[in-house]
């Protein structure tokens, strides 16, 4: 059996990949198995969805995903390749740095996978564009690029001479934000803000409470999954002066709006410029 396997390290090698792919005769996929709820949101934006066969614990977007077979969460813990296997996929949909060990398994038995490493909202819309080539839906996944150039489109230019510094919380035990490699830092800039930590290259970096107070975000976002409050923010020693909290600028948003990689980040962006005002 011919083993097919498409990697998308980054563009040119999906592309790479791709044509390969076609020149080997490879068919458009009919069972694919989505391992993040952003892979998910993404196969029924470019009108693949009827092709998945099961997905991630935590795919919720849209509705019609939650009725769809599940195979474990993020990590190895509780994904099971054999439950993948199961459903005899002929693509599995990844997410660099979270099913990588699900790779070797997955070339050993001959099964096509597509990695995503989204760090940009352009890294986003090459992204939807790849995998509706791949699925067969590249006019359906240039429509949802053309929704979502609409929708930014709604933005202003971008060019404030003070923009206003954003404090995202992802996790506070330890306290955790974001990079200049995450796209959710790419989120807050495309907003016309910057991000308190947009010095530091890790993704989703571990960061002191001392630096997050010393650094004077003027907006913190919040995300709703972890519980916290605008309340018992300024609880915490020493936030009480922090301008943001001072100045009421404490938001909890809704985090699958603004953690997810897919074409939604749009409204993402447009809500968090709505706060910014």
């Amino acid at each position: 059996m011919k083993k097919i396997f498409i990697a998308l390290l980054s563009a040119a090698l999906l592309l790479t990949a791709c044509s390969k792919n076609q020149k080997s005769g490879a068919s458009t996929p009919k069972s694919i198995v989505a391992l993040s709820p952003s892979a998910v949101e993404i196969l029924y934006a470019v009108g693949a969805g009827s092709q998945i066969s099961a997905v991630t614990d935590f795919a919720d977007y849209p509705e019609e995903a939650k009725s769809l077979p599940k195979v474990g969460g993020f990590d190895g813990k509780t994904l099971s390749m054999e439950k993948i296997l199961s459903f005899k996929p002929d693509l599995v949909y990844l997410t660099d740095g979270m099913h990588n060990f699900l790779i070797e398994e997955l070339e050993a038995d001959g099964i096509a996978y597509y990695i995503s490493n989204a760090t940009s909202i352009e890294a986003v819309k090459n992204e939807i564009l790849e995998v509706g080539k791949l699925t067969g839906h590249e006019k359906e996944a240039k429509v949802v690029l053309e929704n979502m150039k609409t929708k930014l489109a709604k933005l202003s230019d971008g060019s404030v001479e003070n923009p206003k510094t954003v404090y995202y919380e992802v996790w506070n035990a330890p306290y955790m934000s974001v990079g200049t490699t995450s796209f959710i830092n790419d989120v807050i800039a495309t907003a016309g803000a910057r991000n308190i930590f947009d010095d530091l290259t890790d993704g989703y970096p571990v960061v002191s409470e001392e630096s997050i107070i010393t650094r004077k975000p003027d907006v913190i976002l919040l995300t709703a999954s972890s519980g916290v409050t605008a309340a018992s923010i300024a609880e915490r020693a020493g936030w009480s002066e922090i301008p943001a909290v001072k100045n009421n600028k404490v938001f909890v948003i809704d985090d699958n709006l603004y953690s997810r990689p897919s074409p939604r980040i749009a409204d993402a962006v447009n809500n968090l410029e709505s706060l910014l005002k």
